[in-house]
């Protein structure tokens, strides 16, 4: 048998396998892991100081928020601050307000820390300056905020079946409540924010006081405002002083009221002078007119006197359409307090400050 017979031709031998390449992705899964834990404590501690260091900023400034117990928590991908009996106070025309509630949470994710949400537990026992206490609960509370270079971009509050009470007495109670704000987009003057606010089936014992419509309320606003210098808790007055002094308006898209068979809406553009005196205008379309006079002076006798007022007041305005019902379009006019529909002059409303 030749040399070259592969029969019997000795086999090298193979060099040992290498078993990096099997330990390799578990390594590097280990280092990913304690760099991410790395990373998450180190933002669960910044967030922690911001926290503190905007705590300090606001109690500089008569507005406090404590908490009986406060953690960071959401390892690994989120950053949770759980305030357990939150207290605020904040300053208010008659004395301070204080607020508690229970519970507050406060998420943001580990790769987006500008957007925040938040989660408040009720009941809320509010304390007036003047001692006074009242009560607000809720089916949920959520709100969620997007801030930049420290200041405020936009918000969203939204109350699940809010009803404010003061013992066994109920103020007013809605199916939800939802606030959105924003600093307005384009080339806007600094201090201008978008507002959109909608309050959707409201009844309070105070609406029967005043017979417009039947039923509950629903009211929807959208409003931009100028001459804001930020948006945190002030005293009215003092909010209001500052903002006539800065020359603002507030320009108003849409502000709606529905109630029953009775709707209003209106659109305008509102200032404040320095004595606090409103001034502007806009227009205004109204749906049951008749049926509105007649429920503020009564049927039977004066009927006839409801359905004169009710001609008078549309011989005010001019035809219209609303939600495609007849309707009457008013032009309103508001000269340093002073409101005047058409050529009459209604009302006279007191300064705000």
């Amino acid at each position: 048998m030749s040399q070259s017979d592969p029969a019997v031709d000795p086999v090298p031998p193979q060099p040992p396998r290498s078993r990096w390449p099997i330990f390799l992705p578990f390594t590097l899964l280990l280092i990913g892991a304690a760099a991410w834990s790395g990373f998450w404590f180190y933002a669960a501690r910044q967030a922690d100081d911001a926290i503190a260091d905007a705590l300090r900023r606001e109690a500089a400034h008569g507005r406090i928020y404590a908490c009986a117990d406060r953690r960071i928590v959401g390892f690994p991908f989120r950053v949770e601050m759980i305030c357990d009996r939150l207290t605020v106070t904040v300053p208010a025309d008659g004395g301070p307000v204080v607020a508690t509630a229970p519970k507050f949470m406060a998420v943001a994710q580990v790769y987006d820390p500008k957007r925040l949400i938040g989660e408040l537990t009720g009941p809320v026992q509010i304390t007036d300056g003047a001692g006074g206490r009242s009560e607000l609960s809720f089916a949920l509370a959520q709100a969620s905020m997007m801030i930049a270079d420290k200041r405020l971009e936009r918000t969203s509050i939204v109350l699940t079946e809010p009803r404010l009470s003061a013992g066994d007495d109920e103020f007013v109670a809605a199916k939800e409540l939802q606030v959105h704000v924003r600093r307005a987009p384009g080339q806007k003057p600094e201090g201008t924010y978008d507002f959109a606010v909608k309050l959707d089936q409201a009844t309070s014992p105070l609406l029967d006081l005043v017979p417009i419509g039947s039923g509950p309320v629903f009211v929807e606003i959208q409003a931009e405002a100028r001459g804001l210098d930020d948006l945190r808790p002030r005293p009215t007055s003092e909010r209001l002083r500052d903002f006539a002094a800065a020359g603002g308006r507030v320009h108003v898209a849409l502000a709606r009221i529905a109630r029953g068979e009775v709707a209003a809406e209106a659109r305008g553009d509102l200032g404040l002078d320095a004595e606090g005196r409103i001034s502007g205008g806009g227009d205004v379309v109204a749906r049951g007119v008749d049926s509105l006079v007649k429920s503020l002076l009564g049927e039977g006798k004066k009927t006839g006197l409801a359905s004169l007022l009710g001609i008078g007041a549309q011989m005010l305005g001019a035809p219209a359409e609303l939600n495609g019902a007849p309707a009457t379009s008013y032009r309103v006019r508001i000269d340093r307090g002073k409101v005047e529909i058409g050529p009459i002059r209604v009302y006279k409303l007191p300064p705000v400050f």
